[in-house]
């Protein structure tokens, strides 16, 4: 059943969904399927109005981390984002991004970039400081890699994350460490 247009997950997600029942779910593979389902319908459904794609990008800005999670293929994600977003349109850019060392050193590092060094680094001495720690990178994304600019909420936060494919980076660099323990 379609609710304003789209498939009912898609509707939740526009309407600012509680995602701890889909991540807590013990079907895991169920759910990776579902989702990954739900990636590939919004590549080949673009938004039907403008405004659709202000509210998911916020919704993105909320919850990217968690959406990440539940797709389970960053690949495909990127892919949905570059329909679903509003296209970013401007200059290349100085980007930082606070990540885990894990998620560096093993290539998966998030689409969230920001122009501030100090958000960056509240990222990685905070949310992201676990196992090993956190590192602040740096890149200087060009605008064919960058998928959005900052969304209202972001703006609101003072976080002005920028949505990066990291697929179209050419060098990023280790800027500052941020260990455990």
């Amino acid at each position: 059943m379609l609710k304003n247009g789209y498939a009912p997950l898609l509707s939740n997600i526009l309407e600012g969904m509680y995602y701890n029942p889909h991540i807590e779910n013990p079907d895991k593979a169920k759910t990776k399927q579902r989702w990954q389902e739900l990636m590939g319908q919004m590549i080949n459904t673009p938004p039907m109005k403008p405004g659709d794609s202000k509210t998911f990008h916020v919704r993105w800005t909320e919850s990217a981390h968690k959406i990440r999670e539940l797709v389970a293929n960053d690949h495909l994600l990127l892919d949905m984002l570059r329909i679903w977003l509003p296209a970013y349109i401007g200059q290349d850019q100085v980007l930082y991004r606070g990540e885990s060392i894990e998620r560096w050193e093993d290539g998966s590092v998030g689409s969230g970039w920001t122009p501030k060094l100090e958000t960056a680094q509240m990222f990685a001495g905070g949310l992201n400081k676990v196992g090993k720690g956190g590192v602040v990178l740096s890149t200087t994304a060009p605008c064919a890699s960058i998928i959005a600019g900052p969304s209202s909420h972001s703006i609101y936060l003072q976080e002005f994350e920028h949505t990066v494919d990291r697929r179209n980076l050419n060098l990023v660099s280790e800027v500052e460490f941020f260990r455990t323990g």
